[in-house]
């Protein structure tokens, strides 16, 4: 009976051992077989998690992707490898992303200029698919065919599913570019707006300088649109010229531009030197001047210079001696000028500076001048100053006594201003030659003594015509041919006329003369009227 209940023991033992053994490998079979999925498919996009890979409701919770290990994109298709972790263990699955929806895409008409090309992507208005998508043209459009012109779109998501979208590209006939040589002919609208009869053009076409090379913006308008094309205006040619021979004196440099001829380029020229002529040098020599054009275009050419040296002084015409009563001033370069045989920018100085213009005397006023090669010119005069033993208050007293029987407030302009002359030319006995000191001292002398020159005959109609209450001024002849000669100058019921109130010994009276009356009369009478229209304030018509 011991030895039954022992194998009835054993027996019962061996069962539960195989019973356990069963269980276990029923538990491990469940363990690694059943708890994950082995693989996980999804759409494109699809969001996942870890509980999407685990069999079972109580697993879902505590599941979670092994850190580090699981790699994946939803939205690029493929397969990819999938560590779960549940508690301590971990279990190998797979994600699996498919793409089986085709993209969907929408897209606008556009416009280009002639030759531009544009990408496909510039049509699009909008696109949208899971996964990355391409976008190209199912025929290349031609990008210089003037017009309209259909457009077919395709996209291409990850997956290989091919959407389509259909519109229109219009090309418009406008160059984007246009190249022109600098100095040519200006270009017009069709040279840019070729195929655009209804083109209108934003940009004035004169502000293009063709003479200066550079880039210009040229902007159209087309159905409202605006449109730009660049106009390069280069500069590809050198300048032209020829070398001359030149003579002329040592120290007088000229530009390198003087001494070519016939200078041609489309642009501005720069002109230099290529070495130093020399030009302090007497002698025979050949220099090269070097052209540059606003395109940095270079010509090289050669002159042949003669210099030879200058010895000649220069010359100082129209000096004289003057009088002067004190206090008076003195335009001391009046009438005088300086020439040179070969400065042709000569000046002359005065050194004045003995004279005491408040003080009786006679002084010296040294005028000078050098040229550029040292050669120096010394003229002297005398200036002689004369106390003032009137003023103009006394040549206004002796205006006003001989005024008052002479005109009245019933007499026109004109009768006033001729009973003047009239009385200054019936007056006054004319004598050769009076001091020329001021008008003041003329019109003393002619109001007081009635005796004197053309000077002492103008300053005393200046006078009376000022008291009288005229606009007036004198004038000198100029040049001064054989003498010096004096009229005045009035404004008569608003217009400026000549008076010269010294009558010619044929009878010639000046009362009232326009200037082409006085010019005529000179051109007979060796320049008698002759003057500098410039040197007064008016000009008399």
């Amino acid at each position: 009976m011991k030895k039954a209940l022992r194998r009835r023991i054993i027996g019962i033992a061996i069962a539960v051992v195989v019973l356990l053994g069963v269980l276990m490998a029923l538990n491990i079979y469940i363990d690694k077989e059943k708890r994950v999925y082995k693989e996980c498919s999804v759409e494109a996009g699809t969001p996942v998690s870890a509980s999407d890979f685990v069999r079972f409701k109580k697993d879902k919770k505590s599941a979670a992707f092994q850190y580090g290990t699981s790699a994946y994109d939803v939205c690029v298709p493929g397969e990819y490898p999938i560590t779960i972790q549940i508690g301590k263990k971990t279990y190998s699955s797979k994600l699996v992303v498919t793409d089986t929806v085709a993209p969907q895409i929408s897209a606008s008409p556009k416009s280009t200029m002639f030759g531009i090309p544009l990408s496909a992507e510039e049509f699009v208005v909008s696109m949208d698919d899971q996964t990355a998508c391409t976008v190209g043209f199912q025929t290349e459009p031609d990008f210089e065919h003037v017009g309209m012109q259909d457009i077919t779109l395709t996209c291409r998501d990850l997956g290989g599913n091919i959407s389509t979208a259909t519109t229109q590209l219009q090309v418009i006939g406008i160059y984007p570019e246009v190249t022109r040589e600098a100095g040519s002919k200006k270009p017009d609208v069709s040279s840019f707006a070729f195929g655009e009869k209804d083109a209108t053009l934003l940009t004035p076409l004169s502000t293009i300088k063709m003479d200066q090379p550079g880039d210009y913006t040229i902007a159209f308008s087309v159905d409202g649109i605006r449109y730009e094309s660049v106009l390069h205006l280069l500069d590809t040619t050198p300048p032209t010229a020829k070398g001359i021979d030149y003579e002329g004196f040592a120290c007088y440099p000229k530009n390198p531009e003087d001494l070519l001829e016939n200078i041609v380029d489309a642009t501005e020229v720069k002109a230099e030197f290529v070495e130093d002529p020399r030009w302090n040098e007497a002698g025979e020599r050949d220099v090269q001047i070097r052209l540059t054009d606003n395109g940095g275009n270079e010509a090289v050419f050669t002159s042949h210079i003669n210099l030879k040296t200058d010895d000649e002084a220069p010359v100082i015409s129209g000096t004289k001696d003057i009088s002067v009563i004190t206090g008076q001033a003195i335009a001391y370069k009046d009438r005088v000028s300086v020439t040179d045989n070969a400065d042709p920018d000569i000046t002359f100085t005065v050194d004045n500076s003995e004279v005491d213009l408040n003080k009786e005397g006679t002084y010296s006023v040294i005028y000078s001048a050098q040229d550029k090669a040292g050669n120096k010119t010394e003229v002297k005069i005398k200036v002689t100053v004369v106390y003032r033993p009137y003023t103009e208050d006394d040549v206004w007293e002796l205006c006003d006594k001989i005024l008052a029987n002479l005109i009245n407030d019933s007499m026109t302009d004109k009768q006033k201003v001729e009973a003047i002359f009239n009385w200054v030319d019936w007056t006054i006995t004319y004598k050769g030659h009076a001091e020329k000191v001021s008008w003041v001292q003329g019109a003393y002398d002619g109001l007081k003594n009635h005796i004197g020159d053309c000077f002492t005959i103008a300053s005393t109609c200046h006078a009376l015509y000022t008291r009288a209450g005229f606009e007036t001024f004198m004038i000198e002849r100029y040049p001064i041919t054989y003498a010096q000669h004096f009229w005045n100058a009035v404004k008569i019921d608003g217009v400026w006329y000549h008076c010269d109130a010294l009558t010619k010994e044929d009878g010639t009276r000046f009362f009232m003369w326009t200037s082409s009356q006085m010019k005529q009369y000179s051109q007979t009478h060796r320049g008698y009227h002759s003057y500098d229209e410039s040197r007064y304030p008016v000009q008399i018509p």
